[in-house]
């Protein structure tokens, strides 16, 4: 069946939603393509669910490009057109998720233990149960979960395997993660707590590594290459400036509310987020005036009180802080600065030296960034060369 009688439903949906006239288009044309694929594999209107949009996608995927526009897996609105036909009562709507399996089922409750009895944060709780879900499935598949095939060589194993996976930076990840899970089951009874003595260890060195900061005059040249055009160069200059002159992370940025900005007192309330602690900043003038013409200029008409917005309709919230770090990334190759690894924690990291060369107490710079432990903060002192060079030992048999 065609969905050509639907589609008109779908572009009022989207202009409702105030999609941009070339977005919806894009959506249309991948309707289309969808209704044809449903009639080559003589799929009613009816039967149309989530699993059939993934083997859509799926096919797509094995397809070579086509030479007069863009692959059908780039098809950005099949979700949206499952909302749109739940709306029209063509397809039933969608029943609240239930666990299938066992497996399911304990995944579901150590995500509840996660949030409501550790309080770990939203990123950190999906990281877990994904890399849970992946040791349960290896171990039990989809089938009944049997804790006795749960050992200490199969931990070993999968950890290792999956730490194969990360860069060296990042490869503790789980680590961390698996014993979350076993510390878990511990507390409910079903495994041993001598497993945990089975997750490998990740060999680190305090401190290995330094800061990726760039200097101050960089940072200038930075924030000089935001957009001359009025509204996003207003967007990029605020958002840069948070980042450079208070130190906020880019999940902080997204999470800015309207009503966190008190321009009375002149400061800058940063929610509780990472280390669960809220902490407030001083609003200089330089980030004060750069907030307000954004706000007052460059930021469109919303219910949202998010400060950030999409800059596309529709205008939502920002979901990811990767948009933050990808617009830093793209001002920093426009002033033809290259860091390695770059992105909106390049200029926290630079903040943070400044703020330590510039002889600013361990403590005031951890409370600036929001760190838990001062052990965090300490990384700085290895970009302080002026006082490094004082308690630098003299070079064997006189000076190199």
């Amino acid at each position: 069946m065609s969905l050509v009688p639907i589609s008109h439903h779908v572009v009022q949906s989207l202009e409702h939603a105030e999609y941009a006239a070339e977005t919806v288009r894009q959506h249309l044309l991948a309707v289309l393509r969808f209704g044809t694929w449903l009639q080559r594999q003589r799929i009613t209107l009816g039967d149309i669910s989530e699993a059939t949009v993934t083997r859509y996608v799926q096919h797509a995927q094995q397809q070579a490009p086509s030479v007069t526009g863009p692959r059908p897996y780039k098809a950005i609105g099949l979700r949206h057109l499952l909302s749109v036909l739940r709306q029209q009562g063509v397809i039933a709507v969608r029943s609240a998720p239930h666990p299938v399996s066992s497996v399911e089922s304990w995944l579901l409750h150590f995500a509840h233990h996660l949030e409501h009895v550790t309080g770990c944060a939203p990123t950190t709780r999906h990281n877990y149960v994904r890399n849970a879900g992946r040791l349960f499935h290896e171990v039990f598949a989809d089938g009944e979960v049997v804790w006795a095939e749960l050992t200490a060589s199969v931990l070993t194993q999968f950890v290792r395997r999956e730490a194969a996976k990360f860069q060296p930076s990042a490869c503790g990840q789980p680590v961390t993660a698996t014993r979350a899970l076993i510390r878990y089951l511990t507390f409910q009874g079903v495994v041993s707590e001598s497993l945990l003595g089975a997750i490998p260890a990740v060999l680190t060195r305090r401190h290995a590594t330094i800061p990726r900061a760039i200097p101050a005059a960089d940072v200038e040249r930075v924030l000089s290459a935001c957009r001359e055009d009025a509204s996003y160069g207003l967007r990029e200059k605020a958002i840069l400036l948070l980042l450079a002159r208070l130190g906020l992370r880019a999940g902080e940025v997204i999470r800015l509310q309207l009503d966190d900005i008190d321009w009375g007192r002149g400061c800058l309330l940063v929610q509780a987020g990472k280390t669960h602690r809220a902490r407030s900043l001083p609003l200089s003038q330089e980030v004060g005036e750069a907030l307000a013409a954004y706000l007052q200029h460059a930021r469109p008409a919303s219910v949202h009180r998010e400060v950030f917005l999409r800059w596309r309709p529709p205008f939502t919230p920002l979901q990811s802080s990767t948009s933050i770090s990808t617009l830093t990334r793209k001002v920093l190759r426009r002033a033809d600065i290259q860091v390695y690894r770059s992105g909106a924690h390049t200029l926290r990291h630079s903040l943070a030296t400044g703020l330590v060369c510039n002889g600013v107490s361990f403590k005031l710079v951890a409370d600036v960034l929001g760190h838990q432990a001062l052990a965090s903060t300490e990384i700085y002192a290895k970009l302080d060369l002026g006082s490094l060079s004082q308690v630098a030992l003299p070079w064997p048999g006189g000076a190199q």
